[in-house]
């Protein structure tokens, strides 16, 4: 039997932290209506996570590297997501004000479990999932190997209006929306909110998006609401 790779280790720690914050807010019965709207079943991360081990396989055949690609510094795949997602939650806030965004924040300590789990899952489901199976499908299986990085840069586009979609229906569904401005401003935020963590995904590999949007969360869902509100 083949040990695992230090990737794969990785892959499954990750994995291993969403189920801990999982049950830790099932086991606390979080009620807040980000946690009823989030496609986090049971059944959903379990099926996210052996089809997220699966794309972490394909990744290297679709160009993308692996975790701790030998290529790349800790400096690229840990500074500087986590300087990009300080930056980017700065801005959150800089935009949450200027709209007068409700506080939609799940309150702590329950943020910590809930958004440590939930930003491993979105990583997983709206980036290493779709980004991978389409650009090895298109560019590997179906072109042979041609075009990779022209295939990368269409899905990349397409995939990051898959959030702002979901996210915009979502509060649509809560009333959230407090006018179209607000829907549109915030529907372009969430785009740009996508496309930095598959870009950094991409060049420095799958850790670097999730420790961009665990540091992005960490500002702008733990400590600015304690805050602010």
């Amino acid at each position: 039997m083949n040990k695992l790779t230090a990737s794969e280790r990785t892959f499954l720690g990750l994995i291993t932290l969403m189920l801990i914050g999982k049950a830790t807010w099932e086991y606390f019965d979080v009620d807040h209506p980000i946690v009823q709207q989030w496609t986090g079943s049971w059944s959903a991360i379990i099926m996210v996570a052996v089809l997220g081990s699966i794309c972490i396989e394909l990744a290297g055949k679709a160009g993308f590297p692996n975790i701790w690609d030998k290529n790349i510094t800790n400096k690229q795949r840990i500074a500087i997501p986590i300087a990009l997602g300080i930056g980017f939650s700065i801005i959150e806030i800089l935009v949450g004000l200027a709209l007068q965004l409700p506080n939609i924040h799940v309150e702590f300590p329950f943020s910590i479990p809930v958004y440590l789990s939930g930003g491993i899952f979105l990583e997983i489901l709206y980036h290493l999932i779709p980004v991978v199976i389409l650009t090895w499908m298109i560019s590997t299986v179906i072109l042979k190997g041609e075009r990779q990085i022209q295939v990368f840069v269409v899905v990349a586009i397409l995939t990051s209006l898959w959030e702002p979609a979901m996210q915009i229906i979502a509060m649509y569904q809560m009333g959230m929306l407090t006018s179209v401005a607000f829907a549109v401003g915030l529907f372009i935020f969430i785009f740009a909110g996508n496309l930095i963590p598959i870009t950094l995904f991409r060049k420095y590999g799958f850790l670097a998006p999730v420790i961009w949007r665990l540091a992005d969360y960490s500002i702008w869902h733990v400590i600015w609401p304690m805050i602010y509100y």
